[in-house]
């Protein structure tokens, strides 16, 4: 977890700024001064959050990428054989009782 922060503190304190200057060349090209036309009187507040969009785009990216995993059968069992034998047994107890519950069991 503590390299994937250091990942996203090195990208923001050198890429992140790039998004004001993204922001500012979509405003020029469009004859814009500010995205006021967004939320209607908060141009200003808005245009401050360039940055920020940029981030949350690399923050999303980087998790879908690095850290999201799917749970499969085969991760759980991986998983499971990690445990000692005692809490192998008490997770076999567990799973069972919920498949009782929902009436998987026969």
């Amino acid at each position: 977890a503590q390299i994937h922060a250091l990942c996203l503190a090195l990208f923001a304190s050198f890429a992140a700024p790039f998004g004001g200057f993204l922001s500012s060349a979509i405003k020029r090209a469009y004859g814009i001064k500010d995205f006021n036309n967004l939320i209607p009187g908060h141009g200003g507040m808005m245009d401050r959050f360039d940055c920020q969009f940029v981030m949350f785009l690399c923050t999303f990216v980087h998790h879908r990428t690095f850290c999201h995993s799917p749970v499969t059968v085969a991760s759980l069992l991986g998983s499971a054989g990690q445990l000692p034998l005692s809490e192998q047994q008490e997770l076999l107890r567990r799973l069972t009782e919920r498949l009782a519950a929902r009436g998987a069991l026969s």
